[in-house]
């Protein structure tokens, strides 16, 4: 969307090539990366769409190739075991119809786990953009690629008070933070449906150094935080957050205001979100 600013340094306007100074007023339009001046914005009266990032799309593609894959492979295996029956039925009348009798029939059986969890993770990534569009103030790229890998960060939130690592996750039981270290030392574990899931914090921390890395030297003071966003969950009668090695773990609908607390940062949403943009490229 087309947004009313002070601009941060001298620019011309797109349309009239009017010199604007740094500290005026101008219409910046973001997906075009160009500023206008407030009188030719009024004449031509447009609305640009803002731009925004398929949530998701990477794991659904990879769901759809891995499925047509596993569909193909078992209906191969349909067409060559019919192909069989009726070559050694040709070649052996009697013993071909025995062994063929007692020879089970391959099945398209239901795709397998692994393939299914593809389709599960792109699911839990649209409701967790969809919830982090009610978040005042605040900027979010969806499924941005690491660099120099096949990975992807699902959500970045740039709030007032900072960055916002987002891992969304489809799961079901549970949600704990258990501290299994003993009397004398402290270890604190995520467990969801009564299994150790740490690895997952381990994750969001990997993908919360790519983003301050992106971010630079001169947007070093900006927190970036990571977070683990259960879709499907419980959280208990009293639902709690948790904290595990510094990430949260929280539930869709306590993300908007969990990202949009106010801070420092307000005036700069805009400016780290474009930098985060520019450096991290779409997954899709």
């Amino acid at each position: 969307m087309d947004k009313l600013m002070e601009i941060r340094r001298d620019d011309r306007c797109s349309a009239c090539a009017v010199e604007l100074l740094a500290g005026s007023t101008a219409y910046w339009i973001r997906p075009e990366r160009i500023v206008r001046c407030v009188s030719c914005q009024a004449e031509l009266g447009e609305s640009v769409a803002p731009r925004r990032d398929p949530a998701g799309e990477s794991a659904q593609r990879e769901y759809d190739k891995r499925s047509a894959r596993e569909l193909a492979k078992k209906e191969r295996r349909v067409a060559e075991d019919v192909e069989w029956r009726e070559a050694i039925k040709e070649q052996r009348p009697v013993l071909g119809r025995i062994a063929s009798a007692l020879t089970s029939k391959p099945q398209i059986t239901p795709e397998s786990q692994a393939t299914q969890a593809w389709k599960v993770g792109a699911e839990g990534e649209r409701r967790v953009a969809e919830v982090l569009e009610g978040a005042a103030g605040v900027e979010v790229l969806h499924d941005r690629l690491v660099p120099g890998s096949r990975a992807n960060i699902d959500h970045i939130a740039i709030g007032p008070s900072g960055v916002f690592v987002i891992d969304a996750k489809k799961y079901t039981g549970q949600v704990e933070a258990r501290d299994v270290g003993g009397l004398f030392r402290t270890d604190v574990r995520l467990y969801v449906n009564k299994r150790d899931r740490t690895k997952l914090v381990d994750g969001v921390l990997r993908q919360v150094e790519v983003v301050r890395h992106a971010l630079g030297a001169d947007l070093a003071d900006v927190e970036v935080q990571g977070v683990l966003c259960f879709v499907g969950c419980e959280w208990g009668w009293i639902r709690r957050t948790k904290r595990v090695n510094g990430v949260t773990a929280l539930w869709p609908t306590s993300l908007p205001d969990h990202v949009s607390v106010a801070g420092s940062l307000a005036v700069r949403v805009t400016e780290i979100a474009d930098r985060l943009r520019s450096e991290l490229r779409p997954a899709t």
